[in-house]
């Protein structure tokens, strides 16, 4: 039995020119990709924002009071209070949130706003996903959305809505997280704004919601969105307030004209006369993951995918951004009165004009 001829290798030209094709793909796959991300990222402008052009024009306004002032000494105590130890950082399904929750039903009892359902408290459920419980599909977590409204004297079916989380980080290593900035902040202004309202009704229907669980994926406001709490069509307007009380600049941030260009006409008059700086931006499209971009950064995104027209005001990131550092002692109170001076005053012109 003779011995077959043994199996000959391919000729080193042949593999060379096989590796050569692999590598004219691979290079024209890397081509079409950079190409692809340089025409991604140019059609996106956040350029066009022009901050350091808002800046110089506003530097020429005439600085004047604006036409509704919040009681100042109230508005401090509420971010004191929240902020406070015994609140142990207002973490959701945590004792120190429930405590937190009693104290603003309190809160909103004593301004005399009535419930918008049959009490203050909307709970709901969500699953908190850790990677320990990747594969049992994570935590049921128990949350409760705190809400109030007072209905509107003329037009009592169109809906403005203000917001703001009430909820923070609780305990972490042994630290308190107080949330004084984020949100105590925004939560106080928002109470301020109810005591306005209930002493000058609104011509509109005006819903306060304290949101809990933003912390944990905007968890509250997807829930009231997704319960259709009240009809979405109905909501003319989401102002929404998260950490407007710490800025060194002096500047307060709006986000939202540029999906909605007219809510300008509502801002343009205060921000001319406003004693802090108030800047649009952070809404322009960005690439991905651009942490520029607060079109999806707190609880008026849900809101925003319902096709209901937002207003984000806030401060950029600041040292004590999710930080056991962000204390009472460390807000700016008289940029903070200003702040919620100017949040006020926007939802008196949405109701006035819109």
């Amino acid at each position: 039995m003779s011995a077959s001829a043994p199996t000959s290798l391919p000729p080193r030209r042949t593999w060379r020119a096989a590796l050569l094709r692999r590598l004219k793909r691979a290079l024209l796959v890397f081509a079409v990709l950079v190409i692809a991300h340089t025409i991604y990222t140019r059609s996106f402008s956040p350029e066009a924002e022009d901050w350091p052009g808002q800046r110089a024009a506003l530097a020429k306004r005439t600085v004047a009071p604006l036409p509704v002032q919040i009681e100042r000494t109230q508005l401090l105590a509420d971010v004191q209070e929240l902020a406070s130890a015994k609140y142990a950082g207002r973490r959701v399904d945590t004792a120190g949130n429930q405590l937190a929750q009693d104290y603003l039903v309190g809160r909103l009892q004593a301004i005399g706003v009535p419930p918008l359902l049959a009490e203050y408290r909307q709970p709901f459920e969500f699953q908190r996903r850790r990677i320990r419980q990747f594969w049992t599909g994570g935590i049921t977590t128990r949350g409760t959305n705190l809400l109030a409204v007072i209905e509107g004297r003329e037009l009592p079916q169109q809906r403005l809505l203000m917001s703001a989380h009430y909820d923070h980080l609780g305990e972490r290593n042994g630290q308190i997280y107080p949330g004084a900035d984020d949100n105590a902040s925004g939560v106080a202004a928002v109470l301020a704004a109810a005591a306005h309202f209930k002493a000058h009704p609104p011509r509109h229907t005006i819903v306060f919601a304290l949101f809990d669980a933003e912390e944990s994926g905007l968890a509250g406001a997807r829930h009231f969105v997704a319960a259709n709490t009240v009809p979405m069509d109905s909501i003319r307007l989401i102002v929404n307030l998260d950490m407007i009380s710490r800025s060194d600049a002096n500047e307060l941030f709006v986000a939202g004209t540029h999906q909605n260009p007219d809510l300008r006409r509502l801002i343009d008059p205060l921000r001319a006369a406003s004693a802090i700086t108030v800047l649009y931006g952070h809404d322009q499209p960005r690439p991905i993951a651009d942490t520029d971009d607060w079109v999806d950064a707190s609880d008026h995104g849900p809101f925003h995918a319902a096709g209901v027209p937002f207003l984000y005001l806030g401060v950029p990131d600041h040292a004590g951004y999710h930080r056991p550092g962000d204390t009472f002692a460390a807000i700016h109170p008289g940029f903070f009165v200003e702040a919620a001076n100017f949040a006020l005053n926007v939802l008196v012109a949405a109701d006035t004009e819109h």
